[in-house]
């Protein structure tokens, strides 16, 4: 075939103006779409494994919790504070008084001895419980002058033992805090108490030790009984006085008139104890009057019979009186006695009337000593009585009123119950939820499998690299090659070219690996594609790392690219079954291996072997594999590269660049085996 039917069949030599190459840019949702494509029913399966698995764990992490609820009413100490006008402190302080008591309830105090109670009630269910958990387990609001308190608990009969422990304990200690405080004001006032007590039995010990066996009002009436004695004894003693002087004078007309005067003074005393007399009635008749109002043992009846017996003693005291007027009228009588005799008597008697006065005198100031310090005695006796019924009065208020210290007290309004039906129930929901988990979860580990799945899979992966070498054939897994080899011939032959090429020469392409394994598969039903389309074309092995094509068409021990690097040049061998394909097979010189190949030895290799050829194929192998596959392709017109839907991404990244470099007229892209559903299907 002539260089002009060559030239005709693949792109003509004008260049045309190529497009800018712009990456492709990929969507988020595109990635996730192709991570999840193919793994459907992977996730079906993990589904249908995961979900019944979660949803029966959920199931069984499910609890019942079984609610139970108190209320503790606060009520005021004063009524109607909600009904005052103009002063709204006492309703202030109702309200100050309940939030105290709310947060009281959840005192930490409070949650301590309940926690204790509890630990040893329930012992299996509050063991590690401490009252921070108890705190938080129970909800305390409050709604007025309502304290609610609402807890919940898989055991119905442990919820409501953490209220009433919370309740018991609240009471216990708010009773016990108003004892203390009572009990201070008490003992303050009992000991005073006490001291009051022990300093009247001290007066009453000397009450008795001065009175002796008297009372004060015996020592008043002998006192008063001593002062009349006293009087009597001065005017006795003043009438003897009066004779003796009247003796001793030597008038005689002076007897006669001390006569007169002595009858006299004994009238005066006449009338004197008339009158007595008459008080005495008066009094006796007044007596009467009050025993009839009162009994006999009062104190109105025995002071008035005080009086009638000082009356009774003054009317002696004056008879008395009148008997010793009666005997100095004896003594001053001179027809009887002598004057000297009757002076010597009245001296005496003088003396002995001034001593009974003297006598009298001091028992009357002993009397009256005694009489005030009794008073006195009294008197603090009367005082320490006073202070003694103050005290047991306050003592008396302090434990009526110790309960009403507070602007308020506290009841169990409505107590804990035990719960019957459950107010949780999240067993259903945990089943649904775990039913669901699975399905998501088997979702999230296929989306996550494929995220970070680390090879190519589908076509439509290598679309970022597309903008430098276009994806030019897409073939199904299973395919068979040469079936859709000539969809690839074609993409080659149209494929723009980026220099004129230069008449009389072949066009050599290279088929490539860019991740491990050999490409001679594709290599082989390119080449005999072109041969079906007249063209003469060779098929050279040049895979030095491993000439498995060559191996399996029977060549292995014929002269073949190792020694056209060598700069021999050895005959092609024609291929019977495929009419216009030669094969030069990779050659069995030992000494060339795949590190000891040079640029220019492909070049010049390629340029005599190529003579006569219309379309040269070289197998390229694999750039993985292969230090002389860079090489070969850079020394071929079109680089064609076989990616499989098994090969790595970073291997795919790494040199797909160079594939775009390294040809003369760029590169393809080749994609086989490629899973059902692939996008680029759809386009051949």
């Amino acid at each position: 075939m002539s260089a002009a039917v060559v030239e005709g069949v693949f792109a003509a030599p004008e260049i045309p103006a190529l497009p800018e190459r712009v990456p492709h840019e990929a969507s988020p949702i595109t990635g996730l779409t192709r991570a999840m494509r193919g793994r459907w029913i992977h996730v079906g399966v993990l589904a249908t494994l995961l979900a019944p698995v979660l949803a029966v764990s959920g199931y069984m992490s499910g609890k019942q919790l079984y609610e139970s609820q108190a209320i503790l009413r606060l009520h005021p100490q004063e009524a109607n504070i909600l009904y005052r006008s103009g002063d709204d402190s006492v309703l202030k302080t109702f309200d100050s008084f309940a939030k105290a008591e709310t947060s009281y309830v959840a005192s930490n105090p409070v949650m301590e001895q309940a926690t204790d109670t509890l630990k040893t009630e329930f012992p299996e269910l509050a063991d590690e419980m401490t009252a921070n958990d108890l705190t938080g387990s129970i909800e305390i609001k409050r709604n007025d002058s309502l304290i609610v308190l609402v807890t919940h608990s898989a055991d119905p009969e442990f919820a409501a033992a953490k209220l009433d422990a919370v309740l018991a304990a609240y009471f216990d200690l708010k009773y016990a805090a108003e004892n203390r405080m009572s009990d201070t004001r008490l003992r303050e006032l009992q000991a005073r108490e006490t001291e009051l007590l022990a300093r009247q039995q001290e007066i009453r010990a000397q009450m008795l030790e001065v009175g002796e066996e008297y009372g004060l009002d015996a020592l008043r009436r002998a006192h008063l009984e001593k002062v009349a004695q006293i009087d009597a004894l001065e005017g006795r003693l003043e009438e003897v006085t009066a004779t003796l002087i009247s003796l001793q004078s030597a008038d005689g007309s002076q007897s006669a008139d001390m006569a007169d005067q002595e009858i006299m003074r004994a009238t005066l005393l006449d009338r004197a104890l008339a009158d007595l007399n008459f008080e005495k009635a008066k009094l006796g008749a007044e007596l009467a009057t009050i025993l009839t109002r009162y009994p006999d043992s009062s104190p109105q009846a025995r002071d008035k019979r005080a009086e009638i017996a000082i009356i009774d003693q003054s009317m002696a005291d004056r008879r008395q009186q009148i008997t010793v007027l009666g005997q100095t009228g004896t003594l001053t009588d001179t027809s009887t006695a002598t004057e000297e005799n009757s002076i010597n008597e009245l001296i005496a008697l003088q003396t002995k009337v001034q001593g009974q006065l003297d006598e009298a005198r001091a028992q009357a100031r002993v009397l009256n000593g005694k009489q005030i310090e009794l008073g006195g005695l009294a008197e603090e006796a009367e005082a320490m009585r006073d202070l003694l019924d103050e005290t047991r009065n306050a003592l008396e208020v302090i434990r009526l009123e110790a309960g009403h210290a507070m602007p308020g007290f506290a009841e169990i309004m409505s107590p804990a119950s035990v719960p019957v039906k459950p107010s949780k129930d999240s067993t259903k929901l945990n089943a649904a939820m775990g039913l669901v988990g699975g399905v998501f979860l088997s979702l999230l580990l296929a989306l996550g499998f494929g995220m970070m799945s680390t090879r190519v899979r589908y076509s439509d992966a290598l679309l970022k690299w597309t903008h430098l070498v276009p994806l030019a054939h897409v073939a199904r897994k299973g395919e068979i090659i040469t079936a859709t080899a000539d969809r690839l011939r074609n993409a080659a032959q149209l494929h723009p070219l980026r220099t004129a090429h230069q008449q009389g020469k072949p066009r050599t392409l290279a088929v490539v690996r860019l991740d491990k394994g050999a490409p001679d598969h594709l290599a082989f039903a390119l080449a005999a594609s072109f041969g079906r389309a007249r063209l003469k074309t060779l098929l050279i092995d040049a895979d030095l790392a491993q000439g498995a094509l060559t191996t399996r068409m029977g060549f292995a021990g014929a002269a073949g690219w190792r020694e056209a690097l060598a700069g021999a040049a050895p005959d092609a061998l024609p291929i019977l079954a495929e009419p216009g394909l030669s094969v030069l097979p990779c050659g069995h010189l030992t000494d060339l291996h795949d590190g000891s190949v040079s640029v220019g030895a492909c070049r010049a290799a390629l340029a005599r072997l190529g003579e006569g050829f219309d379309v040269v194929v070289l197998n390229a192998g694999s750039k993985s594999d292969m230090l002389s596959a860079e090489l070969t392709v850079s020394a071929a017109d079109l680089a064609i590269a076989e990616i499989r839907s098994t090969d790595l991404r970073k291997a795919v990244t790494s040199r797909i660049a160079r594939l775009d470099l390294l040809p003369r007229q760029g590169g393809l892209i080749a994609f086989t085996g490629a899973c059902k559903g692939d996008p680029g299907l759809m386009l051949h």
